[in-house]
């Protein structure tokens, strides 16, 4: 383990706001000052006149005058420490704690003993406590976690702290979503935090399943999708999920990725049971050049035979170099099947399409939309409107 009081630095500047040596010349009793000047001999950041002195005696000054410092006694503490006096150290950051929880040498001090006695309740309390009162410092601290979670009940202690949504919880399943060597706790945290959970985090979420793709874990990333989503996203599953953007789409892997592109406007549009119109996906081309339309969903589709379905509207469609939709394999990279878009105008069409998953190892597919114009040039301006109601894939076969 290679955690340390890190911090120190960061912390202490947070309160400095004078230079103590100066402020000292002029008031010998200012209990902020004697504080500073302790402040640079602990922490070594700045050059100063008493860097030889009595720290020992300047820390019990500050306490003497100022006997219900929190602040004083926390860096009492900390001179005994560097002293070797570790055992009367700890109780002065016991004391500074009981005059105020929130005072940072002390409790930078007394969560490094909690984490080196195992105890993972008292660590976790005082990261709490740091990450609520310094959230700019949490990557100081961060390096504690995945040890932590090792700890006797440390996981258990942790995911009943991040039950309690502290503002924190983010950062602390992002920590975790960094590495390949600790990605596995936060996808266990994550489905202990919303599988059962009436409402979900999807960005949360998304997190984690974008960093499961991204360290190639595609089985593990798709189960974390399907097993957080909500009773009412469960009613919308299938080998495309919210095929009929019946849902806002969510900013996860395996749900809509829709976004505007130069030339192209993409916004779904909700039902209307007055007039019994269904949700969808409107697509309007703006008179330009378009390469790339803002349509895509990642898929997870095992081997074997489907049809891809996809019903559609378009209104005066001029599409001057093609449009289409793909299923591509993602790693290796190829085209699975592709249905053309006709131009003109049409109600309720549905293209169809058959396809096999290759023999090879194609673990992570797409939907998404394109055309096959390469040079953008005003030649090719595409214009009017398509609406697409529904995508759907069936398995057809083994």
């Amino acid at each position: 383990m290679t955690f340390c009081v890190v911090a120190l630095t960061g912390l202490s500047n947070h309160y400095r706001q004078t230079d103590p040596n100066r402020a000292l010349a002029i008031n010998p009793l200012n209990t902020n000052a004697i504080a500073d000047l302790l402040l640079l001999n602990i922490t070594g950041d700045e050059p100063s006149e008493n860097s030889a002195g009595d720290l020992h005696g300047v820390a019990r000054d500050a306490i003497r005058y100022a006997p219900i410092d929190a602040r004083a006694r926390g860096l009492y503490g900390e001179v005994l420490v560097r002293q070797g006096e570790t055992e009367y150290a700890n109780s002065v950051f016991e004391t500074a704690l009981s005059l105020s929880n929130t005072e940072a040498m002390a409790l930078q001090r007394t969560l490094r003993r909690a984490v080196e006695e195992g105890n993972s309740e008292a660590a976790i309390e005082k990261l709490d406590i740091l990450f609520r009162r310094w959230p700019s410092q949490f990557s100081s601290f961060a390096p504690v976690l995945p040890f932590l979670l090792t700890m006797p009940q440390g996981y258990q202690n942790a995911l009943a702290a991040l039950g309690e949504t502290p503002p924190w919880r983010g950062s602390f399943l992002g920590y975790l979503n960094r590495d390949p060597a600790t990605v596995d706790f936060a996808y266990r945290l994550q489905l202990d935090l919303n599988s059962n959970a009436a409402e979900t985090n999807p960005r949360e979420i998304g997190g984690t399943v974008s960093a499961l793709l991204r360290y190639k874990r595609y089985d593990l990333a798709y189960r974390l999708f399907l097993l957080t989503l909500n009773e009412d996203e469960r009613l919308h599953y299938g080998y495309v999920f919210n095929g009929g953007f019946e849902l806002e789409p969510s900013a996860r892997p395996f749900d809509w990725n829709l976004r505007d592109r130069p030339g192209v406007s993409v916004s779904r549009r909700s039902g209307d049971p007055e007039t019994a119109d269904s949700s969808a996906l409107d697509i309007r081309f703006l008179g330009k050049p378009v390469r790339q339309v803002g349509v895509q969903q990642s898929l997870f589709l095992p081997r074997g035979r489907y049809e891809l379905s996809v019903e559609l509207d378009a209104s005066n469609l001029k599409i001057p170099r093609g449009l289409y939709i793909e299923v591509l394999c993602m790693e290796p990279r190829a085209i699975i099947t592709r249905l053309d878009i006709p131009e003109g105008s049409y109600r309720s069409r549905i293209l169809k399409s058959e396809f096999s998953m290759p023999d090879t190892d194609c673990f992570l597919s797409k939907f998404e939309m394109g055309t096959d114009l390469i040079a953008e040039s005003f030649r090719y301006r595409y214009v009017g409107g398509l609406t697409i109601r529904n995508v759907a894939i069936r398995k057809i076969g083994s």
